[in-house]
């Protein structure tokens, strides 16, 4: 018998090599239902907590005792709207917490302002920005109708796996429905080259295959994918085949600027679509006339290498097989309905990566989940939120994790219950320890170091877009109306959430708080504590303007003097009231004649820690 050729035995190696990686990466097992452990003691208020509270009791940890009603509020307010808590709420909330709490949590997962905050988070991961990039980074017109999918998709509730379909495959699973073709502005949110050459033009259409390829895997999925463009993934179970093959998905795929009509209404949104003819034409801004353009076959080839120069043969859509369960064929979601041909490569993908049995939604309900977690509490179970691979950080607690995955799917996929369950955990509801006022947490910081077993709250900075939005509602200068086109000028009074994301031309005051730049999609902002930020609040024109509007709002509520005014001040900027040594204090700055007195006494309270910090 004749040997077997090296590359076949390389091949043969990765294939095998790949299968037993696959059984032991933790995150393409199939999702579980664990059990829920019973409670230790009576601390636990949910199945949250009891999973929580049988790796403390283990370890010998005792759970932290409840956060202050003035710091649950105010924390619960920022985590699920981005911003502050009602000065009236405060006191009404601080003299019946236990008996409003669930109330509150409703009605903050129902305020408008819910997918406002949570929009925020997912146009961070889908790389959302209203221009091109490059050079010229050209205005894409109406991108800021996805912005405004994405708001009204979590206000709604809409299931997730729907979610996902629609950004996926919109414009052919509805086609007479707007909304969804809007929707694909997910798949064409990424950079993309106007000033192409004609030598550029094919490498410059993989780099845009590429794109929609690794945003994908790793917003979706939490897998490198990108990773294998050019050859096997180096330490995750995905071949170089398994990228080209989820290419060949996005082989047709365009971008475009398309007119719809509702009603009485005509408007224009730059969404995800076919190419006509199956021919990817060249774009080129600089070149208005197209009629001499080169196209190219709206097709994905194997490129040897990721060379554009080496092409092989033409590939179809498959999945990778580590994702695959109970030995289903492809044509399981690429077939049509009873005598019709097989659906289009996005809609085959997106049946794919939702269903749960067969296909990759295990996967994808895991991901989600654990996002939520991750912005609730500053870290994940799986603290690498975007990479759930060999390279990534494992779960500290698994079985919740598959938990609630299990959990988001039983409840057809809906969002809201999976977040009322962690706001209303004693997990989430506990308050910062230290040393100072329990002598215990010295045993416990050697124990677990880093709280990965949740035994306290730690603080969390707010990022950019609440630090801004903050300033506003303190200074009752923010603008609440919803949705619409936004502003490039950071002083405009609307959330953060609506100006303009034009990539050459970034919102400074956002910049200095560690805002991304969108040129791809992260799944954790980085929060820096620098100099510059110390300077922004002191000097930028914004924030003097949001100072001058806050003492004048206090200065309306002024009816009994100086106290009445301190009082005021720490209630709106900070959501308690001064403690004696700081009324004190505060009362000896504003009484020392200074004309610029409460002004300055305003500039103090958003100077302070607590101010951009919430325990």
């Amino acid at each position: 018998m004749s040997p077997m050729p090296f590359g076949k035995l390389v091949f043969l190696f990765f294939i095998l090599g790949g299968q037993a990686m696959a059984e032991q990466l933790w995150s393409l097992q199939p999702l579980k239902r664990p059990e829920v452990p019973r409670a230790a003691d009576g601390w636990a208020l949910n199945p949250v907590d009891q999973f929580i509270a049988r790796k403390l009791v283990n370890t010998g940890i005792t759970p932290g005792k409840k956060a202050a009603p003035s710091a649950l509020l105010r924390r619960v307010s920022f985590d699920v709207t981005g911003l502050p808590p009602a000065p009236n709420d405060v006191a009404a909330f601080c003299e019946a917490e236990d008996a409003v709490y669930g109330q509150l949590v409703d009605r903050l997962l129902a305020s408008p302002h819910f997918g406002e905050r949570w929009a925020t988070h997912w146009l961070d991961i889908a790389r959302f920005a209203e221009s091109y990039g490059f050079e010229m980074d050209q205005p894409r017109p109406d991108a800021w109708r996805y912005r405004d999918f994405v708001i009204r998709s979590f206000n709604d509730d809409m299931p997730y796996d729907e979610f996902v379909r629609l950004q996926l495959a919109g414009d052919h699973l509805k086609r007479t429905n707007p909304d969804a073709w809007v929707a694909t502005g997910f798949l064409v949110a990424g950079v993309e080259n106007l000033i192409q050459t004609r030598k550029e033009f094919e490498r410059d259409r993989y780099d845009k295959v590429d794109d929609m390829v690794s945003t994908v895997g790793t917003a979706l999925l939490g897998l490198t994918i990108g990773c294998s463009r050019c050859h096997d993934h180096k330490y995750d179970p995905l071949s170089q085949r398994d990228y080209y093959h989820l290419a060949a998905a996005f082989g047709s795929t365009v971008s475009r600027v398309k007119e719809f009509e509702r009603g009485n209404t005509r408007f224009k949104s730059f969404v995800a679509t076919e190419a006509a003819d199956g021919k990817i034409p060249m774009v080129v801004v600089t070149e208005p006339s197209s009629k001499n353009l080169p196209s190219m076959p709206a097709r994905i080839h194997f490129l040897d290498r990721g060379d554009v120069k080496k092409k092989r043969e033409a590939v179809s859509v498959r999945y990778p097989n580590v994702l695959i369960r109970n030995g289903a064929k492809p044509s399981r979601w690429s077939q049509g309905s009873s005598g019709q041909p097989e659906v289009p490569g996005r809609v085959a993908l997106a049946r794919w990566i939702t269903d749960h049995q067969d296909g990759a939604g295990h996967l994808l309900a895991r991901v989600i989940v654990n996002r939520v977690w991750h912005h609730y509490f500053g870290r994940g179970i799986v603290a690498t939120p975007s990479d759930f691979g060999t390279r990534g950080d494992p779960p500290t607690h698994p079985e919740l994790l598959d938990w609630l995955a299990g959990e988001l799917i039983q409840n057809g996929w809906r969002l809201k219950p999976i977040h009322k369950l962690i706001l209303t955990s004693a997990t989430y509801r506990q308050g910062f320890q230290n040393a100072a006022t329990d002598s215990r947490v010295v045993g416990y910081e050697e124990l677990d170091p880093d709280n990965l077993l949740l035994w306290r709250r730690d603080p969390k900075r707010l990022d950019a877009s609440a630090i801004r939005d903050n300033l506003l509602a303190v200074s009752d200068w923010l603008d609440s109306t919803p949705y619409g086109p936004g502003s490039l000028d950071q002083n405009h009074p609307r959330r953060s959430v609506y100006l303009t994301v034009k990539r050459s031309r970034l919102i400074p005051f956002l910049q200095s708080f560690d805002a991304p730049n969108a040129l791809q999609g992260i799944g954790q902002r980085q929060v820096t504590i620098t100099s510059l930020q110390g300077l922004t609040m002191l000097n930028s024109p914004f924030v003097d303007r949001a100072v001058q509007r806050l003492a004048k709002r206090l200065a309306g509520l002024d009816s009994a003097g100086d106290t009445r005014y301190v009082r005021d001040g720490f209630l709106i900027a900070l959501g308690r009231l001064p403690s004696g040594v700081e009324e004190r204090a505060a009362l000896e700055f504003l009484s020392s004649g200074q004309a610029a007195a409460r002004r300055d006494f305003c500039q103090m309270l958003v100077c302070l820690n607590e101010f951009i910090h919430i325990e």
